[in-house]
């Protein structure tokens, strides 16, 4: 069967393009479409592209296009992508997106990737091709993966550096456009407003610190929930509450609790709007904490069987900013201890295309978004 599942998704791909062919023959219309697989998870970003398409580009319509990977009903589903693909001016997406890169599009038609992590410390797209946890790169050639972009979106000389390697994309295509989620981060209002938000659902909030807890997912699970909030409360003040954020693709339940609360239902980049400090492992999310200027502690406990695994595109202990710890008890205690970490060093070289030239916070956000739109090209 996996002998031929190549052959079977050439088959597919051929009739795939042979019905794109003929929905090309319709004209371009003022339409860029984004495009994702996951709405809640890119919400701030395709909303800050929609605020900057609307003001630079009112003429263009926006299509919003959630992909449903050979989910039921998908026949119907890829021929409204197609359509849409075939008749627009450009495309954003934030993630492998089949018909995006599998198709043969319009010549000169924009395809740009704004990828869902600001960078990464674990492996990811080609780089765990071949692994338990990634494609089989037979497949992943038949499915022409991470092809089509005309440019690649990056905040920083290191995750241009580790994109080029895991989209295999010619280092010329990876842009320093930044992240639209990088102009929602540094905005103080709107940051204001998203914490008054998070006040008024939790009210807890309002008195003591907050710890955040986000980490990344893990293929068998196993993520100590329990054990970080069970030394909280043995570590913690009376008033100071755990948050536990789940992964998205996390369905482990979460441990309640007087001092504990569940994240879900609320986007990661809004709890940053009012957390204290972090604790993460080998998620991306410190490139958020970082133009938040949160510290961040490391939980490392599985660090050797993850190397051994998934591993990491990076020296991991190296490249991580902050403290790394391999217990509960020793990560509850850095993080209600940690006051402030100095990332200025740090983002000069992971986020060198958003901040000051010393890894200073700029004044005023950078228009990641604006950027991103610009290189769309629709005044042509």
């Amino acid at each position: 069967m996996k002998r031929m599942m190549p052959h079977a998704l050439s088959v597919l791909v051929w009739g795939a393009r042979a019905v794109y062919s003929g929905l090309k023959l319709l004209p371009a219309q003022r339409k860029v479409v984004l495009m994702t697989r996951d709405l809640n998870r890119m919400g701030v970003d395709f909303a800050m592209l929609r605020e900057s398409l609307r003001e630079r580009h009112p003429d263009h319509r926006i299509t919003v296009l959630e992909h449903q990977k050979f989910a039921p009903g998908y026949v119907v589903a890829a021929l409204r992508e197609m359509y849409h693909l075939a008749t627009c001016r450009a495309i954003l997406v934030d993630g492998y997106i089949v018909p995006v890169s599998v198709l043969r599009h319009r010549r000169g038609l924009p395809v740009g990737q704004l990828w869902h992590a600001m960078g990464g410390f674990k492996n990811f797209a080609y780089l765990t091709a071949g692994t338990v946890d990634g494609p089989d790169p037979k497949v992943a050639q038949v499915m022409r993966m991470h092809d089509n972009y005309t440019f690649l979106c990056s905040a920083g000389s290191v995750p241009s550096e580790v994109f080029g390697r895991a989209f295999r994309a010619d280092p010329r295509s990876i842009r320093p456009y930044g992240m639209a989620r990088v102009d929602y981060l540094l905005d103080r209002e709107r940051m204001a407003a998203a914490r008054e938000r998070l006040l008024r659902h939790h009210p807890r909030l309002t008195e003591g610190r907050i710890v955040l807890y986000a980490p990344t997912s893990r293929r068998l699970g196993g993520v100590p929930y329990g054990q970080l909030s069970e030394a909280f409360r043995e570590q913690a003040d009376e008033q100071d509450t755990l948050v536990l954020l789940r992964h998205p693709l996390d369905r482990s339940r979460v441990p309640g609790g007087e001092q504990t609360v569940d994240g879900g239902g609320i986007g990661v980049l809004d709890w940053l709007a009012a957390a204290d400090v972090v604790i993460t492992d080998y998620s991306s999310i410190v490139y958020e904490t970082a133009l938040r200027d949160i510290p961040t502690i490391f939980f490392a406990y599985d660090l050797e069987e993850f190397r051994a695994g998934r591993g990491f595109p990076l020296d991991y202990e190296a490249e991580v900013p902050g403290p790394i710890e391999t217990t509960a008890e020793k990560a509850v205690r850095r993080a209600l201890t940690t006051e402030r970490l100095d990332y200025r060093s740090w983002r000069r070289r992971h986020l060198d295309s958003v901040v000051a030239e010393d890894g200073s916070l700029p004044d005023e956000p950078p228009r990641c978004a604006d950027r991103i739109v610009g290189a769309l090209q629709l005044e042509r």
